[in-house]
């Protein structure tokens, strides 16, 4: 290899804060050096170093490839690989903190454009960075006009944006599994948690329903490179969720200060491998308790799977629909009047009746003159 050009500033920061990040990480024990890397970079530890800087070996590759194969059979390898989770968590953040100083919508935008890319730059490049990264501006340009950002239109945009201008991008794994898990969560997570909820309390509930979507919409493209069906998987997730946001958050602090003050960033980074250690014990104990659920490899098992889940959807519609015509409660059987048909408007009447409600609201918008300090100040006195 041969430097043609030598890297920009911005570069050279980001290099020089990964480095310290990874000799930090590497004074851990061996699965703080494979996992606090994985979970912060996207990248384990055993991948990115062969040598250390402070004279120990490398990990054994007998241990880093038994603790990649338990965290791939209970389902939980995906928390190796960064995702949206990152930056929901800046994003949160972020948010959080322009409200406290009451920033406009369009101020707080600008904020979280530059910061996405800005946090996409210290993870280790992947497809699935590549799909947070655009829905995170995505959502930031429908908070710059005023609107709700919406997962699925949000998704459906991204993904044709991303095909479009990468079209190498439909044969890539990492991007579909990360789609495919925004597209779960999406269609099903809120009335799944619902469901659940009646039964469990909502500390439980919650994960449990989000582990469920996200892991039915990646099966069927999972078993098209790994047959078989992780079943303890939802159960491995929803042991390690209490320490994956923390981990996370003291992942990326270290990774921030370990450059500037060593002995902080060595600090934060054993504080995130108390949770990895969760993340290994669990992968371990449930890795090792279930195989795979054996399942047909390819493209005939992601189409058993796909039936599988319009199966399990006609059916719980169709109980559904047993009930309600079990309990008459329509508005005839109590008044002894013809009831209405539902009214369904075409995609032209909504878009018409939004731009019409759109400007309505736009039109009774009155700005008035902010008083200026000196005449508040008159007006208290005179008080």
């Amino acid at each position: 290899m041969k430097q043609v050009s030598p890297p920009a500033p911005s570069r050279q920061l980001i290099a020089r804060m990964q480095g310290a990040f990874l000799e930090q990480t590497n004074r851990l024990e061996d699965q703080g050096r494979i996992l606090v890397p994985g979970l912060t970079m996207g990248i384990l530890g055993n991948q990115a170093l062969s040598e250390s800087s402070l004279g120990r070996p490398a990990v054994e590759p007998a241990y880093a490839a038994r603790l990649t194969h338990d965290f791939q059979a209970s389902g939980i390898l995906h928390l190796m690989a960064v995702s949206g989770g990152h930056f929901m968590i800046l994003a949160s953040l972020l948010v959080t903190i322009m409200r406290a100083f009451r920033s406009p919508p369009l101020l707080t935008a600008l904020v979280l454009s530059a910061a996405y890319p800005g946090l996409g730059m210290l993870m280790v490049p992947g497809d699935s960075v590549l799909r947070a990264q655009v829905m995170g501006l995505l959502s930031a340009l429908a908070l710059a006009a005023c609107r709700p950002a919406q997962s699925l239109n949000t998704l459906s945009w991204c993904v044709l944006l991303v095909l479009i201008l990468r079209p190498s991008m439909a044969a890539s794994f990492g991007f579909a599994l990360s789609c495919g898990a925004v597209l779960g969560i999406g269609l099903g997570n809120r009335r799944l948690m619902a469901l659940l909820e009646d039964h469990l309390p909502a500390f439980l509930a919650r994960p449990l329903a989000t582990t469920l979507c996200a892991q039915a919409g990646t099966l069927p493209v999972q078993v098209l490179f790994s047959p078989g069906l992780p079943l303890l998987a939802p159960l491995a997730n929803l042991l390690v969720t209490p320490v994956v946001d923390v981990a996370t958050v003291t992942g990326l602090l270290a990774l921030l200060t370990s450059w500037l003050w060593p002995a902080l960033g060595l600090l934060l980074a054993r504080l995130t491998s108390l949770g990895t250690g969760v993340m290994a014990f669990v992968s371990t104990w449930l890795g090792e308790a279930a195989a795979p659920a054996a399942w047909p490899s390819g493209p005939v098992g992601s189409a058993c799977l796909v039936g599988l889940g319009v199966m399990a959807v006609i059916i719980h519609r169709l109980i559904q629909f047993i009930r309600a015509r079990g309990q008459d409660r329509s508005w005839s059987a109590v008044t002894n009047v013809a009831s209405g048909v539902p009214f369904r408007p075409s995609a032209w009447s909504a878009i018409r009746g939004w731009l019409q409600q759109t400007y309505g609201l736009l039109a009774q918008l009155v700005f008035k003159k902010r008083p200026s300090l000196m005449s508040s100040d008159e007006g208290r006195f005179e008080s």
